[in-house]
């Protein structure tokens, strides 16, 4: 009789103790500033190679091949070695809607929308005093999300993305509806997110004061004179 064969060894994007999607926010290994590593090295990398100024970044679908070729670098921690800024740019994307558990807190397995999205908010203040009572490292996951929201609307004349062109392709990602809740369900979900980031980076651009502020007609930088 043959030997048997040896088990498959685990692979690179989805091995265990090296995967650095989908995997606990909780369990997650943090940076300096209690943000998910990987997502810092993404944002880094988007930044540096002027990314964020393509146009259409962010709702550009890149090529399968590009984007699972990025993703195996990306596990193996050779984020810097990325080429493709479309597949960064998604793979944020991945690794938010990835989570076993929102960032918001929604449980994927029961389905339960976070209360921080599902609840009755009308204002951004409110919806930012919610998000102050999130636990670290939710916090700052979300802070940091908001930042990279500015960041890239800051030069919608290049790239073609507002603010709300951001919200829009992010908030499918953020609360991953259950598989078998009807389409229109799934939608009011979807809109449900969509409202309650609309009024919490409404009210972060505000308060962010000047260096932060977008306006929120054109989506572009209040500056003030020097």
């Amino acid at each position: 009789l043959s030997p048997p064969l040896p088990p498959p060894l685990p692979s690179p994007l989805r091995g265990k103790g090296s995967s650095r999607f989908g995997v606990k926010l909780d369990e997650a290994r943090l940076g300096d500033d209690g943000v998910p590593e990987v997502l810092q090295e993404l944002r880094t990398l988007l930044m540096a190679r002027k990314g964020h100024r393509n146009e259409g970044i962010f709702r550009v679908s890149p090529a399968t091949s590009a984007l699972q070729a990025s993703r195996a670098l990306v596990e193996a921690g050779q984020t810097s070695k990325v080429s493709d800024l479309e597949s960064v740019a998604q793979l944020i994307k991945v690794w938010f809607r990835e989570l076993p558990e929102s960032v918001f807190g929604a449980d994927r397995e029961t389905g339960i929308v976070a209360p921080i999205v599902d609840g009755d908010f009308t204002t951004g203040a409110g919806c930012y005093e919610a998000m102050q009572g999130l636990p670290e490292p939710r916090r700052s996951t979300v802070r940091w999300l908001l930042e990279l929201i500015g960041d890239v609307c800051r030069y919608e004349s290049e790239n073609r993305m507002t603010a709300q062109s951001m919200i829009i392709v992010f908030a499918p990602n953020l609360i991953v509806p259950r598989a078998d809740l009807d389409p229109l369900s799934a939608l009011q979900v979807n809109q449900h997110v969509v409202r309650f980031m609309e009024l919490l980076f409404g009210h972060w651009n505000e308060v962010g004061g000047p260096a932060t502020r977008i306006t929120a007609s054109t989506a572009s930088p209040q500056v003030d004179p020097p």
